[in-house]
């Protein structure tokens, strides 16, 4: 499900943080209140200086006569919550403080000796950043989740499921008449009414209302149907961030017929979109991922796959996979782009990170003439193989030469033995910065 908005998290996930120590006097029931941020002030009248949301922190010092006052002009700032620390001034929370956050409806915590107000600032900043990581792990579990829906037989009810599905939603894909639906057996008119509105225009729009206790939202997608959207809670960032992925979807899937595999297979598709990745597996325990496509091959540790969306290779990483992602190519050059992808992917291996062809500069130059740079500058090597492994191995582990010789399974003494020949028979010194960079170019159109 949605984790919400990554800009506040519940005052309940600071109570529930036992190092603070915090003791809840007033407000139980509000625990859910957002906290956007904790401020210390121990102003007579903080309002002024204050932006709402925040946890008020003070520990009484020129604490105002009129208690009363201070706590309803809190409430009407925005305050979200008031904590109040005990000793050096007080030794308890004053009653009449108490009884002003119970009229106001405040919610009032008192902080032990030992928990300064630092340690609670700290706190919302970590639990901040806890919501932002799991919103962000939401997001990507949710576009996986949807792309393997638009994969099925039948993408279109099966992206609107899924996304119903992700966080207990309602949703309803609208044309002339209802095209899919999930979470709900009825479509209300409100509902019918919004989206034949959104129907009507052109360019980005959306439309937005409430239905009783749901929230609903509603967007166009390009075949000129609607989506409408409906949740209990308002919509965050991420959420409207998953609803455009299942938008994308929907598009595509409506494009997408068999003819265009039909083309694909027997060459007549000239769409020049297609990439080939390689993967490698970096150790065992890694992870499944999901690229989007369901032309993938997966032999042990090796995986080749066909997209037409560059995957995310960090996240791929993250899940135990090294990856090389091809050049845009025809699908008649798809054989080209795979040896490309392989030999990006023996970089990766030897750099120890992914590979893109977006990777270095080696587009911007005339292919012709890259390759005779290359056999002009490596002619001497052409007989020695061994040696042109070396050095890419050696230049790709930035002149290192335990890791070289690791990745060559040889003895670093063995890797500097080699690195001396190159460098005689090239007569170049490679402690240039300038000529160990036009050997790697070199290596590299030399592929």
């Amino acid at each position: 499900m949605s984790q919400g908005r990554t800009s506040t998290v519940p005052l309940g996930v600071l109570v529930r943080r036992p190092e603070l120590g915090l003791a809840v006097l007033t407000g139980s029931d509000q625990l859910d209140r957002p906290i956007r941020w904790a401020h210390v002030s121990e102003l007579r009248d903080p309002v002024p200086y204050l932006l709402g949301g925040e946890l008020l922190l003070t520990a009484g010092v020129n604490f105002p006569e009129d208690v009363d006052g201070y706590v309803r002009g809190l409430v009407a700032a925005g305050v979200q919550a008031l904590g109040f620390g005990v000793t050096p001034v007080y030794d308890d929370v004053p009653a009449e403080l108490v009884e002003a956050c119970v009229r106001h409806g405040l919610p009032l915590l008192a902080l032990p000796p030992s928990t300064p107000f630092l340690a609670v600032s700290q706190a919302v900043g970590v639990a901040l950043a806890e919501a932002e990581h799991a919103e962000l792990r939401w997001l990507s579990e949710a576009q996986a989740a949807l792309t393997r829906a638009a994969l099925r037989p039948d993408p279109v009810r099966a992206v609107v499921t899924a996304l119903a599905e992700l966080a207990d939603w309602w949703c309803v894909l609208l044309g002339d008449a209802v095209v899919a639906k999930a979470g709900t057996a009825d479509v209300d008119p409100v509902v019918a009414e919004l989206a034949s509105r959104l129907r009507v225009g052109s360019g980005p729009r959306s439309a937005s209302t409430e239905l009783g206790a749901w929230h609903v939202v509603g967007y166009p997608v390009e075949s000129g149907q609607v989506l409408v959207v409906g949740s209990r809670r308002p919509f965050s960032v991420t959420d409207r961030a998953v609803i455009a992925v299942a938008l994308a979807l929907l598009a595509l899937a409506e494009r997408a017929d068999g003819r265009s595999v039909t083309r694909m297979l027997v060459g007549e598709d000239s769409s020049d979109g297609y990439r080939v990745v390689r993967g490698r597996r970096k150790s065992p325990g890694g992870t499944d991922i999901d690229l989007g496509t369901a032309l993938v091959d997966v032999d042990g540790v090796e995986l080749r796959a066909v997209v037409t969306t560059s995957p995310d290779v960090v996240a791929a990483q993250a899940a135990g996979w090294l990856l090389a992602v091809s050049s845009p190519a025809r699908v008649v050059d798809l054989p080209a782009a795979d040896r490309e992808a392989g030999r990006m992917l023996d970089r990766a291996v030897a750099i120890g990170r992914p590979v893109t062809a977006a990777d270095g500069v080696s587009a911007l130059v005339d292919p012709d003439a890259a390759a005779r740079f290359a056999g002009d500058l490596l002619a001497p090597l052409a007989a020695r193989p061994e040696l042109l492994d070396t050095v890419r191995t050696w230049l790709a582990c930035n002149g290192n030469w335990d890791r070289a010789a690791a990745e060559l399974g040889v003895h670093r003494n063995s890797v500097r033995h080699r690195i001396g020949v190159v460098a005689r028979e090239l007569d170049i010194d490679l402690a240039d910065v300038q000529r160990r960079m036009e050997l790697w170019f070199a290596l590299r159109w030399s592929d």
